[in-house]
């Protein structure tokens, strides 16, 4: 799949369609508005401070669909929905990280599965043997969402994560094979 070129429309649950494309660079502003329009406690578990617009421009700068697979989610003209795909490097570089943020207005819906969905299959077409996720152990929600989609829980980490406020939060390591798993025999 030549990702530049993916467009994919779906729907949600509440009956909007949705198109979901990958971020391309004129999608600067749209992206650093969709994320000045968050609220901090919504975006507070994110890996990056969305709210800064340099942190979002370097994002532009190093667009390289071959290390990062930026997907959006557009209703019109309206950014909803921003989820990645991370190829990690090296030694590890068969392993990919999912990202996903929604809107809260979007939350709830099947939009989010969706997107995962169609970022698994890009893994898959990019030859990747496992996707994990870190989620944050307290969103029930997501964790559940991930289990739907084959993804097993491997690890939990006592605070691993920490807010901008301080507050510690555990994280649950969440891992999707996609290769046929070995079997070894002793």
């Amino acid at each position: 799949m030549k990702v530049s070129v993916y467009r994919k429309f779906v729907n949600t649950s509440n009956r909007l369609r949705i198109l979901l494309r990958p971020m391309g660079p004129a999608d600067e502003e749209l992206v650093k508005n969709m994320f000045a329009g968050q609220a901090a406690k919504d975006v507070r578990f994110l890996k990056e401070d969305v709210h800064d617009p340099a942190v979002v421009s370097n994002w532009f700068r190093n667009l390289d669909y071959e290390t990062v697979v930026p997907l959006l989610a557009m209703h019109g003209e309206l950014l909803v929905g921003d989820a990645t795909l991370h190829r990690r490097r090296g030694a590890e570089r068969h392993i990919g990280e999912l990202r996903i943020y929604l809107a809260r207005e979007f939350r709830g819906v099947g939009l989010g599965m969706q997107m995962l969905r169609e970022l698994i299959e890009i893994g898959r077409e990019m030859g990747l043997h496992m996707l994990l996720a870190e989620v944050v152990s307290e969103e029930l929600a997501v964790i559940k969402a991930f289990r739907k989609l084959g993804f097993v829980r491997h690890a939990e980490f006592d605070d691993y994560l920490m807010d901008a406020t301080g507050s510690l939060h555990d994280v649950s390591i969440m891992v999707l094979s996609l290769a046929a798993r070995k079997e070894y025999l002793f």
